[in-house]
């Protein structure tokens, strides 16, 4: 995705950071950055913080930030995991897939909570196919961090 959107707009800077939890760029010096199923492939609370942490201190005052990630299911195969994992991590919505890879669904309250921060711009409902094929429940949010407080 970072290759095509240098092709497509090659007059703004992407990057893409696999390194945590400390991005090698100067504090707020980025305007936007885009999870696409980050989340959930992080499953505890302290891992997820840490990544909204890094990204707050480099996105700049009314910077952007789009998450795009899947909620909690409610059909019978995910109940099923859900509940295994609850019983092995102690968190409804963590699982483990047949690939041997520890994932995590999203409670509405979790994702409130971990953008607290930020002012919501939007949050839309979607539906997407996992990469095994099966239909989800996903979301967008999009939202902006906060800006310096105005004299006056």
């Amino acid at each position: 995705m970072v290759a095509a959107a240098r092709e497509r707009f090659p007059g703004i800077s992407f990057q893409e950071f696999i390194q945590a939890p400390n991005l090698a760029l100067a504090d707020e010096s980025v305007d936007a950055t885009f999870l696409f199923s980050v989340l959930t492939c992080v499953p505890s609370d302290y891992g997820q913080r840490s990544i909204i942490q890094e990204i707050s201190r480099v996105l700049r005052r009314g910077g952007l930030l789009y998450i795009s990630d899947l909620w909690l299911q409610s059909d019978l195969r995910n109940v099923e995991r859900y509940e295994r994992g609850q019983a092995k991590y102690g968190m409804y919505g963590v699982f483990d897939l047949p690939e041997g890879v520890t994932v995590r669904h999203h409670d509405r309250r979790w994702i409130e909570t971990l953008t607290s921060k930020y002012e919501l711009l939007a949050l839309d409902e979607i539906e997407v196919q996992t990469m095994n094929g099966n239909l989800a429940r996903g979301f967008q949010w999009f939202g902006r961090k906060e800006r310096a407080a105005t004299a006056g």
